[in-house]
């Protein structure tokens, strides 16, 4: 089998380090009601050969170990989360889920989300908002791009005078014309 990412990945192994089944999607209603397990090796293959068997083998670990979501092995609760590590913008500590119920939070973005966006987007948002405080998501400008931006504005404000200005002198010139041809006809 050709690996097609940057990184080799087993996700078998790695899934199976982490005490997780991995089982075809045909197979969800057989084994719904137990934890652990994975129904999605596509979204484990795509993570691990794009970020790694390590990358990968902390996301399964922070979801699984995590109080009450061992459940949560849907992909969008697994890229999410693996999209919460990519970031940066967050402390990875073994606790981090406990507080957060995965499928709750799935069910909530499923519902919630805005049309342009996916399920597994609108849950990264939610995770980070959570986790990150907003200074670090949405950092306040520098005082280099104010000043920037209020130059910015003036030169808009300036722009907008001199058309209007020119549209007047055009349309008085118009008048004046029409005033003058009148009484020269």
């Amino acid at each position: 089998m050709l690996n097609r990412g940057p990184f080799p990945c087993d996700v078998h192994r790695v899934a199976e380090q982490c005490g997780i089944r991995i089982l075809k999607p045909d197979q969800h209603y057989a084994a719904a009601s137990s934890g652990r397990v994975c129904f999605c090796p596509k979204t484990l293959k795509r993570i691990g050969r794009a970020y790694g068997e390590d990358h990968l083998r902390l996301v399964l670990r922070l979801i699984v170990e995590s109080e009450g979501n061992a459940g949560a092995l849907q992909m969008e609760p697994i890229a999410a989360v693996s999209n919460v590590v990519l970031s940066g913008l967050v402390e990875i500590r073994a606790d981090l889920l406990d507080d957060v119920d995965l499928e709750q939070l799935r069910a909530w973005a499923q519902v919630a989300r805005p049309k342009l966006c996916s399920t597994t987007e609108a849950m990264t948002v939610a995770l980070l908002w959570r986790f990150a405080s907003p200074d670090i998501i949405m950092p306040a400008p520098s005082a280099e791009k104010i000043a920037a931006e209020e130059r910015r504005r003036e030169i808009m404000r300036k722009s907008r005078a001199n058309a209007k200005r020119r549209r007047l002198k055009a349309a008085g010139a118009a008048a004046q014309h029409e005033i003058s041809g009148g009484l020269t006809g």
